[in-house]
């Protein structure tokens, strides 16, 4: 009897090992890895607007990686 206890408490400390190991695999793959867009403000709303009214916003966005952000298009909606 005794032994099946410890075989249930080594399986327990194998799988908090695992999950400790698995975790710092996770925060390493959190790292930025390549060009990340990061954007400040997604949307804006210009409201009611007349037809042929000229309207201007700027986005501020930047590059949260660590490889430089090739943005080769941008289209309004």
């Amino acid at each position: 009897m005794n032994v099946l206890v410890l075989k249930k408490g080594a399986l327990g400390i194998f799988f908090a090992c695992a999950v400790i190991l698995s975790g710092s695999d996770l925060l390493s793959a959190a790292e930025p890895q390549g060009p990340r867009l990061v954007v400040t403000q997604e949307r804006y709303d210009f409201g009611a607007v007349a037809q042929g009214t000229r309207v201007e916003h700027v986005f501020a966005i930047r590059n949260g990686g660590d490889e430089p952000l090739d943005i080769q298009e941008v289209r309004a909606s």
